[in-house]
């Protein structure tokens, strides 16, 4: 059974924007998926909106569940047709791939 675990390695913040402080205008995130001895990743990036006083969330009180409610979201809107499910499913990919390769690299059997 494959296990997905999401992080975020960096939140890219202005010092001021809208009135607001800390505003992330730039979420990094990353997914981590781990089946047995195989793993895969994916990275990314998303661009949010401006903030507004009905859904600004001071940076010091984000949460982990926040952060990935929002790249979800963010994802979703996107015009590109790749969502949540298929980014599992090319992680699943990259692991099967791992797990039963297609090419194997060798060493020459002879010095040289």
């Amino acid at each position: 059974m494959t296990t997905y675990t999401w992080s975020f390695p960096q939140f890219d913040t202005a010092p001021s924007s809208e009135g607001f402080t800390n505003v992330i205008k730039v979420i990094h995130w990353r997914m981590d998926a781990v089946d047995g001895q195989y793993s895969a990743d994916a990275y990314g990036s998303v661009n949010l909106d401006a903030p507004s006083s009905g859904n600004f969330i001071p940076f010091e009180n984000i949460t982990e569940e926040w952060a990935i409610n929002t790249v979800s979201k963010a994802i979703a809107k996107r015009k590109s047709k790749i969502n949540i499910t298929e980014i599992k499913s090319a992680l699943d990919a990259q692991i099967e791939k791992k797990r039963n390769p297609t090419v194997v690299p060798m060493k020459a059997p002879f010095k040289g």
